[in-house]
């Protein structure tokens, strides 16, 4: 009974905890905290000028591009114009052509891959696709992307989309996403976060295409072995 006890003790403290919080969100006279939102998107840097730094964003399938104006932020050095990164930002105003001005704290691209679809140059089979644990997976316009979680080896590693050249002129193309640790899987020591963004428009564009079927080695869901995107 005495743990019973004390159970309902920490119940009874959680709820006094919750209700708390709730009322610190509330101002003197009762109304809400303003929330600001904050997104956390792939998108494409396109330059910097006059202290403002422009990226362009792609929702999920083929929504319209949307040009995002965002200050807050130092002239990238590191990144060039068309190189995809992660970027931390919430919106500002939108503009009457559909661009928006938004506040930015910060991109990352140092745990994002980026590359064009390639293309296999030796059978398929002969490529790696060590395991990882798929978060999820889109297409945004001429993009595959993807969240996961890779094992950390503190070693180079390959990943990127290879494209089966057999399958260019089929109605459905297959690609696979090459996770290779290069001979250093005796030494990985924990899961980190990874993402993945992949230019497939010329894929896309081909006559016959209908589809890009993606084949995954996936450590969450092993009984699914690929996903199949629309054109």
């Amino acid at each position: 009974m005495k743990a019973l006890h004390v159970k309902y003790l920490w119940i009874a403290a959680a709820a006094l905890v919750v209700s708390l919080a709730l009322a610190a969100c509330q101002d003197d006279d009762g109304g809400d905290t303003p929330v600001t939102l904050w997104r956390y998107d792939f998108v494409t840097y396109m330059g910097y000028s006059g202290g403002t730094a422009t990226f362009q964003y792609l929702g999920r399938g083929d929504s319209t591009a949307i040009t995002l104006h965002a200050t807050g932020l130092d002239e990238p050095t590191k990144i060039k114009p068309g190189q995809r990164v992660l970027l931390y930002y919430t919106i500002a105003s939108t503009a009457s052509d559909g661009s928006r001005n938004v506040e930015a704290r910060y991109y990352t691209y140092s745990n994002v891959a980026t590359d064009t679809l390639r293309l296999n140059t030796r059978p398929v089979a002969d490529y790696a696709m060590h395991p990882l644990r798929l978060r999820s997976m889109w297409r945004s316009g001429g993009y595959i992307n993807l969240r996961c979680e890779v094992e950390y080896t503190g070693k180079a590693r390959q990943l990127y989309l290879m494209a089966d050249r057999a399958t260019l002129d089929h109605d459905t193309i297959d690609c696979y996403l090459v996770h290779d640790l290069m001979q250093a899987g005796d030494t990985t020591y924990f899961w980190r976060n990874c993402y993945g963004s992949f230019y497939v428009g010329r894929a896309l564009e081909r006559p016959a295409c209908r589809a890009l079927k993606v084949h995954v080695a996936d450590a969450v869901r092993p009984s699914v072995t690929s996903y199949t995107f629309a054109k």
